[in-house]
C-alpha cells in the first residue's frame, strides 16, 4: 500500500474527486492484520488480532503481549 498517492483535485467538478478520494480512502486505509505463527514482533508498536487468544495483542521488546478486553 505504500506509495499510493490520493487522487488529486481537477477542475471544477468536486462530487467526482469526493468519490475518487472517498474510493482511495476505503482502499487504502489501515485494518487489523491477523496474527498468525510467522508473525514476528521485530518491533515496538505492532497491533494485530491473535485468532487463537481471540483478543489483540502488541508487540513489545520481541514479544507479543495480549491486550484485555472489557466485555
Amino acid at each position: 500500500m505504500s506509495g499510493q498517492l490520493p487522487p488529486a483535485p481537477l477542475g471544477d467538478k468536486w462530487n467526482i474527486w469526493g468519490e475518487r478520494i472517498n474510493k482511495f480512502i476505503v482502499n487504502t486505509r489501515n485494518k487489523l492484520e491477523f496474527k498468525d505463527s510467522e508473525s514476528k514482533a521485530s518491533e515496538n508498536g505492532i497491533l494485530m488480532w491473535d485468532a487463537v487468544q481471540d483478543c489483540p495483542v502488541v508487540s513489545k521488546n520481541g514479544a507479543w503481549i495480549k491486550i484485555k478486553l472489557d466485555p
